[in-house]
């Protein structure tokens, strides 16, 4: 029996949170109120564009560096409600005659989906401490200067979050495939 309903909320007699848990919807707030900062900024210039005819400065360079930084922000909340986009049709066929075969298949996608985060934090990691060392910004100087290491740290926080998702469900799925019944072919 699944620990999740159809819309991957929680079932009755779930365990409803965990630390890692509480830490993926922190993650995912931050990233909710990043869209809210969005919208006011975007507005704010919209407004100050037209009434005003003076735009708000640094709004577009605001925008590029959060779009990214939310992604990131609320994927491992994303992954772990289990709300992403997917298409199981066939592993679903799959998984109700080997269920077992099913099993050890998404282990092996979910240690995919792991090493792929990992690597993100591999490579995003340099660009961080460089960023942050030299103290680079977005923007024009004495204009507005947005500095551009809080935005890589999204990154690396929330690929490092998805990483330990993706791990987790990866040996879920190889405890399950353990342990299932029926066919192991």
């Amino acid at each position: 029996m699944s620990d999740r309903n159809e819309q991957g909320a929680p079932a009755d007699g779930a365990p409803r949170s965990s630390y890692f848990g509480t830490l993926t919807r922190v993650l995912n707030v931050i990233g909710t109120l990043l869209i809210l900062a969005m919208a006011v900024a975007v507005n704010a210039d919209v407004i100050g564009r037209n009434a005003f005819n003076h735009p708000l400065p640094g709004v577009l360079e605001f925008l590029g560096l959060s779009i990214v930084a939310i992604v990131f922000l609320q994927m491992a909340n994303t992954l772990r409600e289990d709300r992403h986009v997917s298409n199981d049709l066939i592993m679903r066929a799959v998984a109700t005659s080997r269920p077992k075969f099913a099993a050890f298949i998404y282990g092996i996608f979910n240690l995919v989906g792991a090493a792929l985060m990992v690597l993100v934090v591999i490579y995003v990691w340099p660009i961080l401490a460089e960023t942050y060392r030299n103290g680079y910004f977005r923007g024009t100087a004495g204009v507005v200067e947005i500095p551009i290491w809080p935005f890589y740290t999204a990154i690396v926080f929330g690929a490092a979050a998805t990483a330990v998702q993706f791990a987790l469900f990866a040996l879920r799925e190889f405890q399950r495939a353990m342990r299932t019944t029926g066919p192991a072919r």
